[in-house]
């Protein structure tokens, strides 16, 4: 059985439209219950995006479900742009999960047969290069904390050819990194975060006071501190900015012998929609004229600079 995933990049507000609820209709009025109103009801529910590869009428279909019954697709272009995402979640085990508003009232079409129920469904759901981290989680024992507003890291100009693996050609994506405590000059102790391991920047003296508490707390029970973080840019200038909350936002729950697992702290990272990209480094000579690339390999169109200067190659699978 699939274990739920709880796809990245929501903001809390469902936007992203669903097609076909009137097929659905019975499921969607199901939702609601005993507390359905006529003149209007709304419930926020966790909602599961199933790639229908079986689909007779689209290959790549995606199926919306909620509490175990369909209630809608994705439009056929979105579905298009989410299905390679989606279906590698999905073969790795993972239901990939997001977080829906249904809207349901009964209206009466005044032809006689008295009020019909109509639905619709809403998610919150991000661009398809942010809906999954660039890397994998921390391989040590570790908690990720909740998420929150944005902290802006510092000193990244330093660590750009650490951070150059990350950048995309949609210019942003999500990644896992680790937060911890280092001691500056005069007693001051600032945080430092570090990607797979590599140090990438720190925290202001202000924002490190607002995270060395909850490292504290996690430190004492043997787990290293890791977050959500967005990292953004090109080869010559990138910025990571963290989306945590601060130590005094931390909810009880979360304060007692050990904080509450997060479904989505072990789950994997699919590839890229399109495949395999890999960077050609920067000092390497221009191809002679009449070059080609290996078997497989063409021209990333995504990466604007890519055709002219073969600095960025992406495998197309078959």
């Amino acid at each position: 059985m699939a274990i739920a995933f709880e796809l990245w990049g929501q903001r809390g507000y469902p936007h992203a439209e669903v097609v076909g609820e009137s097929h659905y209709g019975r499921a969607i009025r199901s939702l609601f219950g005993k507390d359905f109103k006529p003149d209007g009801s709304e419930v926020m529910r966790p909602a599961v995006l199933m790639p229908e590869s079986g689909n007779p009428h689209d290959p790549y279909a995606v199926g919306v479900w909620i509490d175990g019954d369909q209630v809608g697709h994705l439009s056929r272009t979105d579905a298009a742009r989410y299905y390679p995402v989606l279906i590698q979640l999905l073969t790795g085990g993972w239901a990939p999960q997001v977080t829906a508003r249904v809207w349901g009232a009964e209206w009466d079409d005044f032809d006689g047969r008295g009020a019909a129920f109509r639905g619709s469904v809403r998610l919150d759901l991000a661009e398809p290069h942010l809906i999954v981290p660039a890397n994998l989680p921390p391989s040590e024992s570790h908690c990720l904390l909740p998420s929150g507003n944005a902290i802006q890291v510092t000193g990244e100009d330093k660590h750009l050819a650490e951070l150059t693996p990350f950048l995309r050609p949609e210019g942003e994506c999500w990644a896992h990194v680790t937060l911890h405590e280092i001691a500056e000059r005069a007693a001051r102790t600032l945080v430092e975060v570090r990607m797979d391991g590599v140090r990438v920047g720190r925290l202001t003296p202000k924002m490190s006071s607002e995270l060395l508490p909850a490292i504290h707390h996690l430190a004492e029970q043997g787990l290293t501190t890791a977050a959500r973080a967005i990292v953004k840019g090109n080869r010559i200038k990138a910025e990571v900015i963290l989306y945590v909350v601060r130590a005094h936002e931390l909810p009880d729950t979360w304060l007692g012998d050990r904080p509450p697992e997060t479904p989505q702290e072990h789950a994997p990272v699919p590839p890229p929609p399109t495949g395999v990209r890999f960077a050609i480094p920067p000092d390497w000579p221009t191809p002679p004229d009449g070059w080609t690339p290996p078997s497989g390999w063409r021209p990333d169109p995504a990466w604007p600079p890519a055709p002219p200067d073969w600095q960025w190659w992406v495998l197309v699978w078959e």
